[in-house]
């Protein structure tokens, strides 16, 4: 398999500032509140060091009954510009063992930010359309995620 010539980039305005949302990665307990494509899939954490050259484990749990799990390696904490870290999705997925990169970064607007999201080396398009769409679903969960925390 070859990769996508041009990575994918996801971009979205979200009204937090930059410091609050690269914390909701920061910890097991808030990244789990969010880090999902949908409110009907949940995410576990089997495994998260976040910290440079930490480890995580993903585990999520599909309304169908299936369990992907998806881990790498934080290559890139800079708070609270920028994450980078190696994606690989594991057995039995399509993809598993087709390692990949993903960085997020966080740039301040006026009372927002707009979190850019890079994808490289998905191995198809596909795939490059299946993460797209994942990803454009998680920063929607992201953005609903910090309006509830606003209200409360």
């Amino acid at each position: 398999m070859t990769s996508v010539a041009i990575p994918l980039v996801v971009r979205r305005t979200i009204k937090a500032l930059p410091g609050p949302l690269f914390d909701a990665f920061a910890t097991e307990a808030s990244l789990t509140c969010w880090f999902t494509p949908s409110p009907d899939i949940t995410v576990e954490a089997l495994n998260y060091d976040f910290t440079p050259g930490g480890r995580f484990r993903l585990r999520y749990r599909m309304p169908d009954g299936r369990n992907p799990v998806v881990a790498g390696v934080f290559e890139v904490i800079d708070r609270p510009k920028q994450i980078v870290m190696t994606w690989e999705w594991q057995a039995p997925d399509p993809l598993e063992n087709v390692p990949m990169k993903v960085s997020f970064r966080f740039l301040e607007k006026p009372n927002a930010t707009e979190v850019v999201i890079t994808h490289e080396g998905i191995p198809s398009d596909s795939a490059c359309s299946i993460h797209a769409d994942g990803w454009e679903a998680t920063l929607s969960v992201l953005d609903a995620f910090f309006i509830r925390e606003t209200q409360q």
